[in-house]
């Protein structure tokens, strides 16, 4: 099951309700420069694991928190 949208930067996965929330967070801690800020945004499950995108849509589906099999998922997804 996912628990919430994440950005991994540097090794770090941050968390939050969608990735936009967390690279404003990360931008305004200065964790990183929006100019150059090199990321992967995806996805964290009940166990901790960072997912991809294309990753967390098939557990998605896979656990019903999703209708219908998609390629990628998107943190809006998960609010209907």
């Amino acid at each position: 099951m996912i628990t919430s949208a994440a950005v991994k930067h540097n090794d770090q996965v941050h968390t939050g309700k969608t990735h936009g929330d967390i690279v404003y967070r990360l931008i305004t801690e200065r964790i990183f420069n929006y100019d150059k800020p090199a990321y992967e945004e995806g996805f964290v499950n009940e166990t901790g694991n960072f997912l991809s995108r294309q990753e967390a849509a098939e557990e998605a589906f896979k656990c019903g928190q999703i209708p219908t099999k998609k390629c990628q998922l998107f943190s809006y997804d998960l609010e209907k």
